[in-house]
């Protein structure tokens, strides 16, 4: 049997992850920030920088506006290759895309032999990179000729929208959105690497808090922030011969109706998932993505969410970490690197009992194609 004919669980595992503070704007480059969680996540697997021989990075998001300067706004896989000194590539590639994708590509990577230890990077300053110029925003082509006029561009009006359809449709509320975003806040007082960290927030901090737009207020949008994580990925065999235990891969998949789902590709039940990191890019994200992936009916997440069902200690924690709710906007690199710190069994007083399955989703739950699932389990 060839390793690209294997199981997806029996190919890869993520085995060693760095991170560095959360902070809103840095007094130091993205360059060395990044280097600084490479240099942590290598260390952190038990390697030398001599053993890394791939490299799959992120350095701009599906929804960058702006052009940046290597280093400054991003982070090439050349630029960190050259600042840490990995001489010894022989896979590499940068993707516009979600971090869990370019954890695919790692593991495809590895099972076709191209390398035997993957460097998988995401770096972000407290503005948005993209390798794209910024658009100009009095011409509107196509859909948008429709709405920029009106003034309703960007995620927080279009989300608004949506949402507000939402409460009208199944009569949830703002008091039970809440349980999301108190979820969020309550982890990551947890999270010493949390921008939230030590802060706290009460009903009455969220229900007072201004408008974005209506019904989505400051405390629904997570904060953008400047901080690079890093993770080291190998085969399976490899992994366990490892410091640390793995977090094995089992299984990918899309979100789009009628394509196979994540757990038929990973062969788990949805009732041995012990806990989930969700993409939250606004608050609502968490209640689309529970029906979406079948925890709760379609309008039932806000009942779902309630008396601390999602929180620690709660039927199915939630964003262990703090999500990028709590902390900070990450694009999904924190929810990965959590969903296999939480099968390592290493996240602290954050920590889910007998963790072996957990699902990462990345990505907004609607209207977008760039949605994903993972599953992280221990052997």
């Amino acid at each position: 049997m060839t390793a690209s004919s294997l199981p997806i669980r029996s190919r890869a595992a993520i085995v060693g992850t760095g991170y560095t503070p959360i902070v809103r704007h840095a007094q130091r480059s993205l360059g060395t920030i990044a280097a600084d969680a490479a240099l942590a996540a290598i260390d952190d697997a038990g390697l030398s920088r001599t053993a890394i021989d791939g490299y799959v990075g992120t350095p701009w998001g599906p929804a960058g506006s702006s052009s940046q300067a290597d280093g400054v706004g991003y982070v090439s896989a050349p630029y960190l290759a050259s600042a840490i000194g990995l001489k010894e590539l022989r896979f590499s590639v940068d993707i516009v895309g979600l971090p869990s994708t370019a954890l695919e590509i790692a593991v495809d990577a590895l099972s076709g032999g191209l390398c035997n230890y993957v460097l998988l990077m995401r770096a972000m300053f407290s503005g948005r990179s993209s390798p794209e110029p910024a658009r100009e925003r009095h011409r509107a082509a196509g859909p948008a000729q429709f709405t920029l006029p009106y003034g309703l561009s960007g995620g927080g009006a279009n989300f608004a929208l949506g949402l507000r359809r939402y409460m009208h449709e199944y009569g949830a509320t703002r008091e039970q959105l809440f349980a999301v975003v108190r979820a969020a806040r309550r982890h990551a007082n947890l999270n010493p690497n949390a921008y939230w960290y030590g802060r706290t927030l009460t009903l009455e901090d969220y229900l007072n808090a201004r408008w974005i737009v209506e019904p989505l207020s400051l405390l629904d949008c997570d904060l953008p922030v400047t901080t690079a994580g890093a993770l080291i990925v190998t085969t399976a065999e490899r992994a366990r011969d490892l410091r640390h235990r793995p977090a094995f891969v089992s299984g990918f998949a899309g979100t789009a109706p009628g394509r196979e789902n994540v757990f038929e590709v990973s062969g788990v039940e949805r009732s041995q998932v012990a806990v989930a990191q969700i993409y939250d890019g606004y608050s609502p994200f968490v209640w689309y993505w529970l029906e979406q992936l079948g925890f709760c009916g379609a309008g039932e997440a806000p009942a779902f969410s309630q008396n601390g069902r999602i929180e620690l200690g709660g039927e199915l924690p939630v964003n262990t970490a703090g999500g990028n709710l709590g902390e900070g906007h990450f694009q999904g690199f924190g929810h990965l690197r959590e969903g296999a710190m939480q099968i390592m069994g290493r996240c602290g007083d954050r920590q889910v009992a007998d963790a072996r399955h957990c699902l990462v989703a990345a990505g907004q739950p609607t209207g977008s194609r760039s949605r994903h699932a993972t599953m992280l389990s221990a052997e």
